[in-house]
């Protein structure tokens, strides 16, 4: 299948731990701040918890979720919903990939401390092979652009995807990477002496009021807990989102300084994360630009999706956890739809691949993001004439894809059966060569190898 960056490539389990404060019950009936003549809360639309059940209930019935929970945080009133979930408190249900948005907190934390510099050469922190050579920095690794794979090849986890080799110069361009988070969290365990977990229980989870919870072991390698173990409520995706809205208080303020909040939703390169986000910061992705932007990450894996988003400025927090992969079209829906009343989330489009269209068979062969390789191929090497193409994209699922070239850089590849439908992708070329020697797509960096 076309691949999904933000996907927990990796299976987990569902670990049962209640809340023992009953932050996932919490829900009141409308905004305290004051009401303008138009009926909207502080410029938003009044949202409150009958109207906010009612949009899980029809969520979770429009898109066949068998559980849902979803949570809006705005002007200081919480209002959370749930649809077809057990009566009781809500069970810890995996974060997936916004595990991620914590380890970057994390090191941010030990950055201001002192204890960690973020532009240290990773080996300044670990020095064993083969980790010891690496020049690479933390920094590269929380924001994607340390040219590592996604995932190590087979079963040899983050030294084999070391070992792998870059995909690019670090800092020079964008790809998603499990395994660069995965590295991050042997930093931070060198930098706070500690393991990652405990690092994160006691110096974040805790302190934010999170009941810490976590993947069991032997369902997720331990050196990609960093980048996918933290399991949790939807309150507690709240609880971890208001530590980086612009209304703190001393609590979180004390936890994590401002600047360092600033720092984590800036990009630190010039790397842009094509198809998938307007910019991307220290874990988080950006969504807009300016006052207007939001902040971000969407998680899936195992069948089931966990998605955030905030506003800083304005102080609002939108999440959501289904148990099944159709939360990503609720979570879609949501957003549609409180974009429909007033809640302006601002969303991406890379917009139509533009440029007049171009042969691209000098790109035929083979793509490779360490185990991930796609294919491109003639369209006539179809035995049953359903590509009439000139080019074919064949993805790791065996997937075939009309491709259609843009212009000099850009494409668009197409299913047969959803011509409508268009995933974009660029070549990047070289400067010296102009060879497309790597190919952008779904938020990886895959490199010609055959």
């Amino acid at each position: 299948m076309l691949a999904c960056i933000h996907q927990s490539e990796f299976p987990f389990c569902v670990i049962p731990v209640p809340t023992s404060r009953g932050r996932n019950t919490a829900e009141r009936g409308c905004c305290a701040a004051p009401f303008s003549d138009s009926g909207e809360c502080g410029g938003w639309v009044l949202v409150n918890s009958q109207s906010w059940r009612e949009k899980a209930g029809r969520l979770a019935r429009e898109h066949g979720v068998r559980s849902l929970r979803c949570a809006f945080y705005d002007a200081g009133e919480l209002h959370v919903a749930e649809a077809g979930a057990e009566p009781g408190p809500a069970p810890a249900a995996p974060f997936a990939s916004l595990t991620k948005l914590f380890t970057a907190t994390l090191a941010m934390q030990l950055a201001f401390d002192g204890d960690l510099d973020l532009d240290l050469p990773v080996g300044e922190y670990l020095t064993e092979p083969p980790f010891a050579e690496l020049r690479l920095t933390t920094r590269h690794l929380l924001s994607h652009s340390s040219g590592m794979v996604c995932d190590g090849p087979g079963d040899g986890g983050l030294r084999a995807a070391v070992a792998a080799g870059p995909l690019f110069a670090p800092g020079t361009a964008f790809s998603y990477s499990n395994a660069g988070f995965a590295l991050a969290g042997k930093v931070i365990e060198a930098a706070a002496g500690v393991s990652w977990r405990n690092a994160v229980t006691d110096f974040l989870l805790r302190p934010l009021d999170i009941e810490p919870a976590f993947l069991a072991v032997g369902e997720i390698p331990r050196d990609l807990a960093p980048a996918a173990a933290i399991a949790g409520t939807v309150t507690d995706l709240v609880a971890f989102a208001r530590l980086h809205l612009d209304d703190r208080d001393a609590s979180h303020a004390a936890l994590l300084d401002q600047e360092a909040v600033r720092e984590l939703a800036e990009p630190p390169f010039d790397t842009l994360p094509f198809g998938l986000a307007d910019g991307w910061g220290h874990g988080w992705a950006r969504y807009g630009n300016g006052a207007d932007r939001w902040l971000g990450l969407d998680g899936v894996g195992a069948g089931a999706t966990c998605h955030l988003r905030i506003q800083p400025e304005r102080g609002t927090v939108i999440a959501l956890q289904a148990d099944s992969a159709a939360g990503l079209g609720a979570w879609q829906d949501l957003l549609a739809q409180l974009r429909a009343e007033g809640v302006d989330v601002a969303g991406y489009a890379p917009g139509p691949a533009a440029g007049a269209a171009q042969d691209l068979s000098d790109r035929v062969g083979q793509w490779a993001n360490g185990e991930t390789v796609y294919r491109i191929r003639p369209g006539a090497d179809a035995a049953d004439g359903a590509h009439p193409g000139a080019t074919v994209l064949v993805d790791d699922d065996g997937t075939e894809y009309d491709l259609t070239g843009r212009g000099e850089r850009f494409f668009a590849a197409r299913h047969p059966r959803l011509p409508e439908v268009e995933h974009l992708g660029r070549f990047l070329l070289d400067p010296e060569t102009g060879r497309a020697d790597h190919m952008q797509f779904g938020g990886r960096v895959l490199r010609r190898v055959a």
